[in-house]
């Protein structure tokens, strides 16, 4: 039976609409092209002045630096990385120096040659969600599998600690990177998607990281080129501040195993001579300005389900990825968040959550509740001091050794002992609260 006129008329009309449509889209797809063509081509003349991201000058230690442009840079840090460099993520605990605790990472190894590097990645306000996107952007590419992520009680306070930063912390050159890594399941990927729109990343950002049109192909094209500008631009002044090698390190002979027991009776002198002015064991500049700080009052840990949810994809990240994590648990400051009525039962919550998450992901932490009262583990109410980097560099150091350490459990080393069982327990902070400091 032949077609009606008017059905021919309308049958033409779609097809020719189909075919307009597709030149249209065509056209589209040239404009966009030309004028990003035309954007690049114009920055192409600054990006020949600066310089590459794998630029370093090997003289230098980078590991350490506590910088969120070497964070976004993957190509600087795994090019300028130690070769004993193992990933390390976190927040600000990195940002405690050797002049504030001369038994930190950068000194202890950074200066010698043990075997041993920990490569900083994070800083501030960095938490599980930042952490679990910048495994996925470094995981596939580098060398030592086994990796650290030191996890703070305050990510996990009410309100999931300061996730409200996550907007002014996202970062496209590793979400990118995340999104583009193909041993990211795409249901870790959708639900870190989910999360990272959630806590206000730029619409235009995350569709453009993750191509879903044309035009976001083409945005990610700009987007990717600028913030390639924007690194390469800060890339030098990370590169004056990192520190010369040492001239141990530098002579390229090992040296061995640090000498912990060493390290703890030194601890001990340096936290004696940094605190004068309080009971608590706190350094005297941050007690004279925070001693009446009470950010941890009235606080406790079981209203931050999704930080937890956070802290689980990043070890489902590393296990796709091939990193195997150490998730070293901070004690919380046993006195001071006594004197804040934050008791031990209220405390006990975050280790016990975080414990539970490790072991249904089959990873290892170090946990370091035990020691809640230890004085100089922390060197102020909330960061590792003194003792505390002594322990948990000795954890790391037995843990990619696969050894044994009382403050090892979680994956293949069952049930961590605790402070008691390491047999070497500074003085104690117990009963410092009730004196009313």
């Amino acid at each position: 039976m032949a077609s009606s006129p008017s059905a021919f008329a309308s049958n033409e009309a779609a097809a020719r609409g189909a075919r307009d449509g597709k030149r249209g889209r065509l056209l589209l797809r040239g404009v966009l092209a030309g004028l990003l063509a035309v954007v690049l081509a114009f920055a192409g003349a600054d990006a020949f002045l600066l310089p590459r991201p794998t630029d370093h000058d090997p003289a230098r230690l980078y590991d350490y630096v506590y910088s969120g442009v070497k964070s976004e840079s993957t190509a600087f840090t795994l090019s300028a990385m130690s070769d004993d460099g193992y990933l390390a993520f976190g927040s600000s605990e990195f940002y405690i120096s050797k002049d504030k605790v001369p038994q930190c990472p950068q000194a202890v190894f950074g200066e010698n040659a043990c075997g041993v590097d920990l490569t900083y990645i994070g800083e501030a306000y960095d938490q599980s969600l930042w952490q679990a996107v910048a495994a996925g952007a470094y995981g596939s590419e580098v060398k030592n599998k086994k990796a650290l992520i030191v996890v703070s009680p305050q990510w996990f306070f009410k309100g999931n600690g300061a996730q409200d930063k996550f907007a002014s912390k996202f970062s496209y050159p590793l979400y990118r990177q995340f999104a583009a890594n193909p041993r990211v399941s795409d249901e870790t990927k959708a639900y870190v998607r989910s999360r990272v729109e959630a806590l206000g990343a730029d619409a235009a950002h995350v569709a453009a990281a993750n191509r879903d049109s044309v035009p976001d192909a083409v945005n990610d094209a700009a987007f990717s080129f600028a913030e390639d500008l924007r690194v390469r631009s800060r890339l030098p002044q990370v590169i004056a501040q990192s520190p010369l090698k040492s001239a141990v390190r530098s002579s390229g002979e090992p040296t061995g195993e640090p000498d912990w027991e060493a390290l703890l009776a030194q601890a001990d002198a340096s936290g004696d001579a940094a605190c004068t002015t309080n009971p608590y064991g706190v350094y005297d500049a941050y007690w004279q300005k925070n001693s009446r700080y009470d950010a941890e009052r009235g606080q406790d840990f079981a209203h931050a389900d999704e930080e937890y949810a956070d802290l689980a994809c990043f070890l489902d990240v590393c296990r796709e990825t091939g990193i195997e994590p150490l998730v070293v648990i901070l004690p919380m400051h046993g006195a001071w968040y006594d004197r804040e009525g934050v008791d031990a039962g209220t405390r006990s919550v975050f280790y016990e959550r975080v414990r539970s998450i490790c072991d249904d992901a089959g990873a290892a932490y170090a946990d370091f509740s035990s020691c809640e009262y230890e004085k100089y583990f922390l060197c102020d109410t909330v960061h590792p001091g003194w003792r505390g980097w002594v322990r948990i560099e000795r954890a790391f150091y037995d843990f990619v050794h696969g050894r044994d350490d009382a403050f090892l459990g979680g994956g293949a080393f069952g049930s961590a002992e605790g402070l008691e069982a390491a047999g070497d327990a500074g003085a104690s902070l117990v009963g410092v609260a009730e004196g009313g400091a």
